[in-house]
Parts: C-alpha cells; sequence; structure tokens
C-alpha cells in the first residue's frame, strides 16, 4: 500500500499544473548573461555619450592637436646653425640639408642629415655654384616637398652667396609653400671681404626665396664685428650669432604656446603670417630698476643685427612678460608706443606672468613690414619715439635709421609757392603758353578762354 501511495504522489507532482512563480524563475534563469573576464571586456564596444548638459568630457576629447615644427639648415652655414639651435628645442625635428657627406659628420647627434645630389656629384658639394645647385634639386623636388609634409611651421635657415643656400633655398621654401605651411627664413648675407659677386648672388636669392617665404629674416654677417671684440676668433663669433638665432626661435615659440594671462597661440601666428614675400622684423627686449618702462621701448626698438628700423608695418604680435608687479600702467605704455608704428596696422598682443621675470620686464615683437618700394621713410615716427626717451641726437638718428638729409614735404612746396615774385609767375605763366602753342592741343580754343581756365 504503501509503495502505491508513493507512485500516486509522484504521477500528481508530474500532472499539476506549473504556477507562475516557476515560469518566472525559469525565464530569469534563461536572461542571465555569461560571466565576462578581462578579455571579453575589452572586445565589448563601449557606448558613445551624447553631447549634452551634464555630461563630462573624455581625455580623447581634451586633446589638442600637436603643433609640429620643423627647422631646416641648407648647406654648411646652415646645417652648424642648426646643429647649435638643436640643445635649446629638442623637441622638435632638425634637419641638415646638403650635398656634401662631410656636413654629416659635423652635426650634433640628434640632427637628421638629409643629403641631394648623391647620382650628380657623388657626395661632393657644389663649389659656390647656385645654378647648379638649384639643378640638382629641381629634380629632386618631390623627394625635398616629403621633408615638409606633416609640418605646421617651417624654419628654413642659411648662409647666402655660396651654391646650396642661394641656388637650392628657393626649391625648398616652393616645396615647405606646396605643403601649406608657415615658412620662415633666416638668412645671413656675406662679409664685405668676401667679394662684390657673393654679395650679388646673395641679393638675387633673396627675392626669390621672398615669393614663397611667409616671412623673412635678413642678417649681415657684418654685424659680428659691432656686437663681439675683433680679436675673437671667427668660430666663436659665429657660435655666438647662432646662439642670438636660437633666442629668437625660444622667444617666438613661447609667444605662441605657453599659456598665458592673455593668451596667443598658433591661429594668431597664422594671421600675422598669411601673406607670402614680407620682411620680417624681431626683436626682443628686457630692464629692470624703477626706469625699466622707458628702457624697454628704447631697446625694443633697435636689433643689433638688423640695420632697419620696422618701417611700413602691416601686422604686429607682441608679448609682454613680467612678474606679480606688473602694472597695468607700464603694459598701457609699452603698448602705445608700438602700435604707433601704425596704428592702422592689425595688432596681436599677449601678457604673460612667471616668477623667473621678478622685477623685471621682458617683450617681443614681431612686426611684418612691407618692402619700401618708394624709398620713404617714417622719419617723423622715428624722431617722436627717441625725442621722448630722451635722445634728441640728429646724427645718431641717421645712423640708426638710414634717414635722408633733406625730405621734401608738402608745406616745403607750397612755402616756395607763396615766396615767389609777381614777376617770376608772370614769366612762368608765359612759358606754359609757348608750351602750349608747340604741342598744338590747345588751338581750338580761344585765348580768353586758355587764360581764365589757369586762373
Amino acid at each position: 500500500m504503501a509503495k502505491r501511495l508513493k507512485k500516486k504522489t509522484t504521477e500528481r507532482k508530474l500532472n499539476r499544473p506549473k504556477k507562475s512563480s516557476d515560469k518566472f524563475k525559469v525565464a530569469k534563469i534563461a536572461k542571465k548573461k555569461p560571466k565576462t573576464t578581462s578579455e571579453t571586456r575589452s572586445r565589448i564596444p563601449r557606448p558613445i555619450p551624447k553631447p549634452g548638459l551634464g555630461t563630462v568630457p573624455t581625455e580623447e576629447e581634451f586633446k589638442i592637436r600637436k603643433i609640429k615644427i620643423k627647422v631646416v639648415g641648407l648647406g654648411g652655414g646652415g646645417s652648424s646653425v642648426v646643429s647649435e639651435i638643436f640643445p635649446l628645442l629638442k623637441a622638435h625635428s632638425f634637419t641638415a640639408c646638403d650635398t656634401d657627406v662631410r656636413t654629416a659628420k659635423k652635426i650634433k647627434k640628434g640632427v637628421k642629415f638629409f643629403q641631394f645630389g648623391q647620382t650628380a656629384l657623388q657626395g661632393m658639394g657644389t663649389g659656390t655654384n647656385a645654378d647648379l645647385a638649384l639643378k640638382i634639386a629641381l629634380e629632386e623636388k618631390e623627394r625635398i616637398e616629403q621633408l615638409f609634409s606633416g609640418q605646421d611651421i617651417c624654419l628654413i635657415v642659411g648662409c647666402l652667396g655660396g651654391g646650396v643656400a642661394s641656388g637650392a633655398g628657393p626649391v625648398f621654401a616652393q616645396a615647405a609653400r606646396n605643403q601649406k605651411c608657415i615658412s620662415l627664413g633666416i638668412f645671413t648675407l656675406p662679409f664685405a671681404f668676401e667679394g662684390e659677386k657673393k654679395m650679388k648672388v646673395a641679393k638675387k636669392a633673396i627675392t626669390e626665396l621672398k615669393e614663397h617665404l611667409s616671412g623673412i629674416i635678413v642678417v649681415s654677417n657684418e654685424k659680428i664685428f659691432q656686437l663681439t671684440d675683433r680679436k675673437i676668433s671667427l668660430k666663436k663669433a659665429l657660435s655666438f650669432l647662432n646662439q642670438i638665432f636660437a633666442l629668437w626661435l625660444v622667444d617666438l615659440l613661447d609667444i605662441v604656446f605657453k599659456p598665458s594671462l592673455i593668451n596667443t597661440d598658433f591661429a594668431d601666428l597664422k594671421a600675422i603670417l598669411k601673406d607670402r614675400g614680407h620682411i620680417l622684423f624681431f626683436s626682443q627686449a628686457q630692464a629692470t630698476g624703477i626706469n625699466r618702462t622707458e628702457d624697454v621701448i628704447k631697446k625694443i626698438f633697435q636689433n643689433n643685427l638688423l640695420s632697419d628700423f620696422p618701417k611700413n608695418v602691416k601686422r604686429i604680435l607682441f608679448n609682454i612678460s613680467g612678474g606679480k608687479d606688473l602694472k597695468l600702467k607700464e603694459i598701457e605704455q609699452i603698448s602705445e608706443e608700438i602700435a604707433r608704428l601704425n596704428p592702422k596696422a592689425k595688432i596681436i598682443f599677449g601678457v604673460s606672468q612667471s616668477l623667473q621675470q621678478k622685477e623685471k620686464i621682458k617683450v617681443v615683437l614681431l612686426a611684418v613690414c612691407d618692402e619700401d618700394k618708394k624709398g620713404k621713410l617714417i622719419e617723423e615716427k622715428s624722431e617722436n619715439i627717441l625725442e621722448k626717451n630722451g635722445k634728441k641726437d640728429r646724427k645718431k638718428i641717421g645712423k640708426s635709421f638710414k634717414v635722408k638729409p633733406k625730405i621734401e614735404t608738402v608745406l616745403e612746396k607750397s612755402e616756395e609757392k607763396i615766396r615767389r615774385t609777381a614777376v617770376e609767375v608772370q614769366k612762368a605763366d608765359e612759358e606754359a603758353e609757348k608750351i602750349e602753342w608747340a604741342t598744338g592741343t590747345d588751338w581750338d580754343i580761344p585765348a580768353y578762354l586758355r587764360n581764365n581756365f589757369k586762373k
């Protein structure tokens, strides 16, 4: 009997209808996801958050594209300059370009060597032949363009008057232009004792380089004698000049990339150097003490390496840096003096503070100038700036700014007309009438009408 009852109870349990709670348990078990490991988690794509209020940006969204800068030295002289600049700016790319293989042994470690013209010259130099360097560079134009690909700012350095920098320089500048990057050039002119022929080659190269570069700075090697002692060795003198170029580049990049109170960034530099064929005036000055603003204003417009005062200025970029004691009045005075170069020019400025500039003011100025074709110099502006700074010496003004001894103005012309006597005026009218009769243009007009027109 007991066995029969057990069989009946088991049959009833099997045949009874399932409850809703049992169904829920079965469904819950089916919905359970498999356990994920570290390998499977990496494969599962994460949902992208939609932009909107309250969303926190990820690290990838915060990342800013790094500005790529390449410094290129042309020839033996340009390669030595690049080699000296490299220790101060190791974060950027440096390349020395030459046809001579021996240049690779002179440059420092970390500077790349780009050799061209291997098939034509077989590792030798051009022999100061600019035409030969131009021909070789044109043959390898595509390879040179790859050197500038993906760059934002390109600085080309060279010593003009020889072969590579003077001949191949315009090809390198055109390659940088084709890659649509900001291209700056710093070039030196030969010494006077090197002869007129080298100077002609250098000046011809400058005109060709201007067409492709965003801006160019030309420095004469003769300025070394003014900055250094004549007893110093030539190698040390040239090294001193290279260090100045390095400091220029460091100051320019600090303006663009260092955060400050009033920022200036890469877009501002691009706006200042948007056109081609401009001469650049670059200067930096610093001063301390009670009269530090006046001292900075005196120094900023006088660059010992650049002979010309900034004239025909179209665009200006400058930065004023100091410590916590930097005053608003000091910023105003310096900015007003710089703006007097051309009030109608496009002016972009920045202000920065740092603990290193304690009790010191530093000003960095980059002015984009047009070439003065008519030969007119801004005498009045240069005189006003020097008179305010307590310098009224006419001889110094003439030397520093190349002012002509006499410039005829509109007022002087009007004074000459007023000082003429009646007899001189009558003689001038008679001569003008004779010229009119000789040309025969006014024969059909009566005499009394011609005289009325003159009056």
